[in-house]
C-alpha cells in the first residue's frame, strides 16, 4: 500500500537529520532579515508553475511591495506540487523555512498537527467582510476553532466535453451517470476514448474520484459505503468496457487535458486549471456540471496561504491584509485563472471569465477534505483502492470492506 503524506514527511525528516545533509537556504534568521532598501525581507514559497500562475505571483509580490515601505516580499518556486511537501520537510530539518507558504488546502491539518503553522486567528477575524468568503473555503483553514491562514483560491471538478464530437453523434451533454455511460460508449472508437479522468496516485486521482463518491451519496465519514462501492464499480466498468483507458492510472490532470486537446478522448473530468490550455488550443469545448446519481458534489480544490510558526508575524499579517482586498484578490486570480475565495470577487470574476459560472455554481455543494481528521489516511486508502481496481487486482467489494474496517 502506498505511504500517506504524513509517513512520507516523517521519513524525509528522519533521513535528512540522519544524513546531515544541507538544504537550500532561503531565510535562516527567524523573524526575517533586513534586505532591499532597508526593508525587512519576507519569503513566500509556492508550487505555482504555469506561465500565467508565475505571472500572477510576480504581480502579487510587486503590488504588495509597492503598497507599503516596511517589507520586501519575494516568492520562490518549490515544485511541482508532487515534490513541494518533500522540499518543505527538508527545509524543516535545517530551519530554512520561508515566512509563508501556499499549500494545497487538504495539507493544512498535517502541518498544523506538526506545530509548523502560526495561529492567525486574531488577524483573520478582524478582516473586513469575512462573511464574503465561501464558508467551505474558510473551513479549510480552520482547525480546533482557530484559523491558521487565509484561502488563496478555489476550484472544483467539472465535465469538459468536445462539442464537435458530441454533435457528430447527436449526443446531449450528460447529466446523470447513465447519460455519461451511454455517451462514453457511443463516443469510443479505435481513435478515441469516450471518457478520461486522472487516477494517478495521490491527491490528484483522489480529488477526481471524490466527485463520483460524493455524488453517489457517501460522505467522507461514510467512505467505503454504498456510494463508494457504486463509484468504484462505475470506474471499473468504464475501464473494462474500454471506454476509459487503464492508462488513466498514470495520467495527471494536465496529462488528461493534453489527451483531450489532442482529440484522443471526447469527454474528461477536470478542473479550471486546464482552461487556459484549452483556450490556447483550437478545440471546441464545453463545460457542464459533472454528472451524478443524485446531487452533484465534489471536493473543494485550491490553495491556502499559511504562515510558518516563529517567522515574521507582523509582516505576514500585512501581506494577508493586502491579499484580502477584493480588487487584489480579483486581479491575481484573473491572471492565474483560478476562482477567488471571496463571493463578491468571484461575481466580478465571472464578468471576465463567464465559463467559470459552473465552477461557482458548484461551490455551494463542495466538501472540504479537511472536514475529517483522518483525511491523509483516507486519501491513501482511496488512491490505493482505485489503482488496484483499475488494474484488475481487487474488486470494488474488497476495497470497500477494507476502507470500512479502517475507519476510526
Amino acid at each position: 500500500m502506498k505511504n500517506s503524506m504524513k509517513k512520507l514527511l516523517v521519513c524525509v525528516l528522519v533521513m535528512m537529520i540522519a544524513a546531515g545533509q544541507s538544504g537550500c537556504a532561503i531565510v535562516s534568521d527567524e523573524g526575517g532579515t533586513e534586505g532591499k532598501n532597508g526593508r525587512t525581507e519576507l519569503v513566500l514559497w509556492t508550487y505555482y508553475e504555469t506561465e500565467m500562475q508565475k505571472k500572477s505571483m510576480d504581480e502579487l509580490v510587486a503590488g504588495f511591495n509597492k503598497s507599503q515601505e516596511e517589507y520586501h516580499l519575494t516568492w520562490e518556486y518549490h515544485g511541482p506540487v508532487t515534490e513541494f511537501n518533500k522540499k518543505l520537510a527538508i527545509a524543516m530539518t535545517q530551519n530554512q523555512l520561508p515566512d509563508m507558504v501556499i499549500l494545497d488546502n487538504p495539507d493544512m491539518p498535517l502541518y498544523i498537527s506538526m506545530d509548523k503553522l502560526e495561529d492567525m486567528t486574531d488577524i483573520i477575524v478582524d478582516l473586513d467582510n469575512l462573511d464574503q468568503y465561501f464558508p467551505v473555503a474558510m473551513e479549510s483553514v480552520k482547525y480546533g476553532g482557530k484559523y491558521y491562514g487565509l484561502p488563496f483560491c478555489c476550484n472544483n471538478i467539472v465535465l469538459v466535453y468536445n462539442k464537435d464530437m458530441l454533435a457528430e453523434k447527436d449526443i446531449d451533454v450528460p447529466r446523470s451517470w447513465q447519460d455519461l455511460w451511454d455517451a462514453a460508449e457511443k463516443l469510443t472508437d479505435s481513435d478515441h476514448y469516450g471518457f478520461a479522468m486522472s487516477a494517478v496516485d495521490g491527491e490528484q486521482g483522489v480529488f477526481q474520484f471524490g466527485t463520483l463518491m460524493l455524488s453517489a451519496g457517501d460522505s467522507l465519514e461514510q467512505a467505503g459505503g454504498t456510494g463508494t462501492l457504486e463509484a468504484f464499480r462505475f470506474v471499473r466498468d468504464l475501464t473494462e468496457q474500454g471506454w476509459m483507458s487503464r492508462d488513466c492510472v498514470n495520467w495527471s490532470q494536465n496529462d488528461v487535458a493534453r489527451i483531450f486537446i489532442e482529440g484522443k478522448c471526447a469527454m474528461m473530468e477536470n478542473g479550471p486549471w486546464v482552461f487556459p490550455a484549452l483556450d490556447e488550443s483550437d478545440i471546441n469545448y464545453g463545460i457542464a456540471i459533472f454528472p451524478a446519481i443524485g446531487q452533484s458534489r465534489g471536493f473543494l480544490g485550491g490553495e491556502n496561504i499559511a504562515v510558518i510558526k516563529g517567522k515574521n508575524i507582523e509582516g505576514c499579517e500585512a501581506f494577508l491584509q493586502y491579499y484580502s482586498q477584493p480588487d487584489t484578490m480579483l486581479n491575481i486570480n484573473l491572471c492565474a485563472s483560478s476562482l477567488p475565495p471571496r463571493m463578491d470577487a468571484a461575481q466580478f470574476f465571472l464578468k471576465a471569465k463567464p465559463q467559470y459560472a459552473v465552477i461557482l455554481e458548484q461551490m455551494e455543494h463542495c466538501i472540504s477534505r479537511t472536514s475529517v481528521d483522518n483525511w491523509s489516511e483516507l486519501s491513501e486508502q482511496l488512491s490505493d483502492a482505485q489503482y488496484r481496481i483499475m488494474i484488475g487486482e481487487s474488486t470494488p467489494e474488497q476495497v470497500c470492506e477494507e476502507i470500512r474496517n479502517q475507519r476510526p
